[in-house]
């Protein structure tokens, strides 16, 4: 009999572990302290280099025993956009119709099998995509958005860049007369969510 009972718990034990490593721990809130949005645009002088914050999004599951189904919501003002130029700035708001159209938004549906949660445990890490739709200005554009994921003593850490033309989304060319900008801008997230514990 006594074995029985440390059989079973042991049973218990180790499916319920292994029931939490196999999702993530969501939902979960995003906002300025977990997650950082920047961007970055080539000119003719130099690089430069953008930011934002008061960030605000959520994480969770579409399907709470799927953890593919990640739903991301991901809202970033415009307002707050900062390249370390007042002019350069107030352009960017201006073509970005900033009074009309004041936040970027990304939503996700799906996380690629590649980064399935014991596959990350195993490996440390995956490589894998977020499929879902990036709204700028009045288009919204379903986009694969690149997805890093690291295993960390701090959670599980995501991180990834997209490069976007400014035309795609009806964004005039926000050159300055003294710097042109290219065409394309890249845009890099880094966000950490909790390990289930």
């Amino acid at each position: 009999m006594l074995r029985f009972l440390l059989a079973s718990t042991l049973f218990c034990l180790v499916t319920t572990h292994s029931a939490r490593s196999e999702t993530w721990d969501v939902p979960t809130e995003l906002n300025d302290k977990n997650t950082t949005v920047t961007f970055v645009v080539d000119s003719t002088w130099h690089t430069v280099h953008g930011t934002t914050k008061n960030i605000a999004g959520k994480v969770h599951l579409r399907v709470p025993k799927d953890p593919l189904s990640v739903e991301v919501e991901l809202r970033v003002p415009v307002k707050l956009f900062d390249t370390d130029s007042d002019l350069r700035d107030d352009r960017l708001g201006e073509v970005m119709a900033v009074e009309t159209f004041p936040e970027v938004r990304f939503a996700s549906k799906r996380l690629s099998k590649e980064c399935e949660p014991t596959v990350v445990t195993r490996d440390g890490s995956c490589r894998g995509t977020l499929s879902g739709t990036l709204t700028i200005r009045d288009v919204t554009r379903e986009v694969s958005l690149p997805a890093e994921i690291r295993d960390t003593a701090n959670g599980y850490r995501i991180e990834g860049s997209l490069p976007i033309r400014w035309e795609d989304f009806h964004v005039e060319d926000p050159s300055i007369l003294i710097a042109k900008l290219d065409p394309v801008v890249t845009i890099s997230y880094q966000t950490t969510i909790p390990k289930r514990r």
